[in-house]
């Protein structure tokens, strides 16, 4: 009884004691869990997932850094001292952060015909421009235009424009008036009165790009002082009468210089018998009444009133000395012809 006894208290005290380690397996258990929730929370808790953007690539990072600062150091990433980094170094980092790395470039910007170097992270023309504080009127030129966006070594053109209204003096241009007078012959002209030029103040919309006039635009203008217009009378008079009472028409007159020659080799360089010897240009046979004239002048076969001579002559001939208004009268004897010597004497072209 005792040995059974015994061995009853035996099993009872191992029961006992199986029931205490499965009580303390459990509490152990259940610590274990909590630990590792507990850890696995403050992993989670001190992790951050943040998204780094550069160049406009982004790259997702997991990350235990407490900074802007240190996350780029952890991950290798290398800043140029004119790269901007939003938000900045020193910026706590946040679960689900942006964090935005813009590279610096060089732009070429020409401003008032001058070119520059510009080092900048802003990626359109009108950011560079506010970040370097460069104002634009509506009026200037800026080429790419403000929203373009631009890359490294573009170049950006900015035009100075302006428009002023600028007031000056002018002249005012005068007329020639024409009064005909048939008591003046044809071909004369003579000035009654001597024209001016008027004043006006005429102001323009001046147009200016980069400091040079690019244009104008008439904007006003008022006759401050007219002109006078000059005054030229004209002869209509086509007729002269001659000293026996002849009324003869003609188409102009002129002054020429006269002089007389013969057919003889003073004047001509030829002999009786000589070829062409007493022939005219227009192959007549010289006599009184014929003339040698520049053709270019009097045209050949014109009729020539002179009334000095009180006769009328035909150009028939030329001359190598006859240029311009020179005439040559031709007569029979060297003796006449010499003592008629030169004269300047109007003569007249008939119709």
């Amino acid at each position: 009884m005792r040995l059974k006894l015994a061995k009853m208290l035996i099993n009872k005290s191992i029961w006992k004691i199986q029931e205490a380690l499965k009580i303390k397996k459990v509490y152990t258990t259940v610590i274990a869990i909590a630990l590792v929730i507990t850890c696995t929370s403050i992993y989670y808790a001190l992790e951050n997932d943040v998204t780094v953007t550069v160049n406009n690539k982004n790259q997702e990072i997991h990350t235990f850094s407490n900074t802007v600062q240190e996350l780029l150091e952890e991950q290798n990433i290398e800043l140029s001292k004119n790269d901007k980094v939003l938000p900045d170094l020193n910026s706590k980092l946040k679960d689900n952060m942006n964090i935005t790395i813009k590279r610096a470039f060089e732009v070429n910007l020409v401003l008032n015909g001058e070119a520059q170097t510009i080092i900048t992270t802003e990626d359109t023309v009108d950011g560079i421009l506010k970040e370097n504080k460069i104002p634009v009127s509506e009026l200037d030129k800026v080429t790419p235009e403000l929203d373009q966006k631009l890359t490294k070594k573009k170049e950006i053109e900015i035009v100075r424009v302006e428009e002023k209204l600028v007031t000056q003096t002018e002249d005012v241009g005068y007329e020639v008036e024409t009064v005909y007078d048939n008591n003046f012959e044809i071909g004369k002209v003579e000035k009654v009165q001597n024209g001016s030029y008027g004043k006006k103040e005429v102001t323009y919309k001046v147009r200016y790009s980069d400091g040079k006039e690019e244009g104008r635009i008439l904007v006003s203008e008022n006759i401050i002082q007219e002109p006078t217009n000059e005054i030229v009378k004209k002869g209509t008079k086509d007729f002269i009468v001659t000293s026996r009472g002849e009324t003869k028409n003609f188409k102009r007159s002129l002054t020429v210089s006269i002089s007389a020659y013969t057919a003889g080799f003073e004047s001509t360089g030829k002999r009786p018998g000589d070829k062409g010897y007493g022939k005219t240009y227009m192959g007549t046979t010289v006599r009184p009444g014929v003339i040698a004239v520049d053709p270019k002048v009097i045209p050949l076969g014109s009729k020539v009133y002179i009334p000095y001579l009180g006769m009328t002559c035909v150009a028939e001939d030329t001359g190598g000395a006859i240029k311009g208004n020179r005439i040559d009268v031709y007569m029979n004897s060297l003796s006449k012809a010499n003592a008629f010597g030169r004269k300047n004497l109007k003569v007249y072209v008939l119709k």
